[in-house]
């Protein structure tokens, strides 16, 4: 009945000998690690991992630092700078620099959020989502105001992430692990600067010390971190194995493919330049961060969003649909505004007044000269494009403030639609010509001064599997 669609068809599949383990992987040292410090981790050998199910699990907490008490965690996957992975000393995927960016330029991308259980995928403010700690500073009390701490005793863990883009877009994601030498995986964790350091609250302040930063740096440390690996074997009378060995005679390699990205960062002046050699340049990101994020910094609040408990409900920097109730922070480091001038706001709006102008620069890329896309597209229309690029129907951005003040990402598209689903090249080849890639301002719209501009180029990346487990990555 093959010629019949599924729901008209009657059939079942069966695979004989399947058994599933999970494994808890230690890392090969185990001390309490601050900023800038790494982990590493191998794999098991001779057997089929599910690449994209293995989850880092770790326990975090801040430390406050003179007048900044209220130092929050970010996003779990905020404290990832970059993750390495080798096999027989063979570096596969060296990673990208700003890793922990990219991931949020991507989750901004998103239909879905992260899981809230154990991603952090909310910053809390007053109340932690783990334990229903009371982190204080609503009396008006600097000294009550605490650093957000978790307990590490008896191996506890809180949160759960993934291991970056190799592990979760590798096809075929169920990898025999007994093709390849023995992997290894290293974490390189990001800079104090990925948490805030709020002030302690004063009775002047109000609810707003939160956002407001102390006078020194605040830190935070990661503990208990070990992976889990689900694992899985196939006895079905050496079938499996049969079909490998002939793909391999056949071929002499079996192929494997991922998305990789290669990362450059700049400070936006209207032009900014890198290159690419890739085999199949699939899309090219951009976000821009407000000059200072790397420093001392309190929380940055969503543009929009309507917290009873901090303002009237009336309060006309507020939106009132059911999604904007309450209110949500980001980072400075993973807080990416359109690089405009001035952002809208109030004072902008039409309300019968004379509204002050802001104005929206044009944006565009060019690789080669060649533009992309083939008009000159303003912040409205990028984000057209960028859903297109993602091929998504809508983003995490409850509003086209929150877009441009907190979630601003634009990307071109450069390969056909669904590759990644097909295991398809079909992305730009520029290997052999290191072309170069130009974003710039179009228009005679000024940008904002000192913005730091992040530009992923993303790609497919080729692993070939030989005999004797020989490696050969084609990028």
């Amino acid at each position: 009945m093959s010629n019949y669609p599924a729901y008209l068809s009657y059939y079942l599949r069966e695979f004989a000998g399947v058994s599933t383990a999970t494994f808890r992987v230690p890392p090969q040292a185990s001390a309490t690690l601050d900023a800038h410090k790494q982990m590493s981790f191998r794999l098991p050998t001779n057997t089929l991992v599910s690449c994209k199910d293995i989850r880092l699990v770790f326990s975090a907490s801040t430390t406050d630092n003179g007048s900044s008490k209220a130092a929050r965690l970010p996003k779990a996957s905020a404290l990832i700078e970059r993750i390495i992975v080798t096999a027989g000393g063979i570096q596969i995927d060296s990673g990208v620099q700003n890793q922990n960016a990219l991931t949020q330029a991507l989750d901004n991308m998103k239909v879905r959020k992260h899981d809230p259980v154990d991603s952090h995928s909310e910053m809390y403010r007053k109340v932690s989502g783990v334990n229903a700690a009371d982190f204080g500073g609503g009396d008006g009390a600097a000294g009550n105001t605490s650093a957000e701490k978790y307990d590490s005793l008896n191996n506890a863990t809180q949160f759960a992430v993934s291991l970056g883009n190799f592990f979760e877009t590798v096809s075929p994601n169920l990898l025999d692990l007994s093709l390849m030498p023995e992997v290894v995986v290293t974490v390189h964790l990001a800079g104090n600067s990925v948490i805030t350091s709020g002030k302690g609250c004063l009775a002047a302040d109000g609810d707003d010390c939160f956002t407001k930063p102390g006078d020194a740096q605040a830190t935070y440390t990661v503990s208990n971190y070990q992976l889990l690996v689900p694992c899985y074997s196939l006895d079905d009378g050496f079938m499996y194995q049969k079909v490998i060995q002939t793909r391999m005679a056949d071929t002499g390699y079996l192929t494997c493919s991922w998305t990789g990205y290669d990362a450059f960062s700049d400070t936006f002046s209207g032009v900014t330049r890198c290159a690419s050699a890739a085999s199949s340049l699939d899309k090219i990101i951009a976000v821009f961060r407000d000059g200072g994020y790397t420093g001392r910094n309190g929380a940055i609040p969503i543009a929009g969003m309507n917290d009873g408990l901090a303002q009237d409900e009336t309060s006309v920097s507020a939106l009132d649909q059911s999604d904007a109730r309450g209110m949500n922070y980001l980072s400075a480091p993973m807080n990416f505004t359109a690089p405009m001038a001035d952002l809208p706001d109030a004072a902008s709006a039409l309300n019968g007044s004379a509204p002050e102008v802001r104005q929206e620069p044009e944006l565009g890329f060019a690789l080669n000269s060649v533009r992309y896309p083939q008009f000159n597209a303003t912040l409205s229309q990028w984000y057209q494009l960028t859903k297109d690029a993602f091929e998504v129907p809508s983003t995490q951005s409850k509003s086209y403030m929150e877009y441009l003040s907190n979630r601003f990402v634009m990307a071109i598209r450069l390969n056909l639609p669904q590759s990644q689903a097909l295991r398809a090249k079909s992305g730009l080849d520029l290997r052999g010509s290191n072309s170069s890639i130009l974003l710039s301002n179009t228009s005679g719209v000024a940008t904002k001064a000192n913005s730091n501009v992040l530009m992923f180029l993303e790609s497919t990346k080729e692993l070939r599997l030989g005999a004797g487990k020989t490696l050969q990555v084609i990028l």
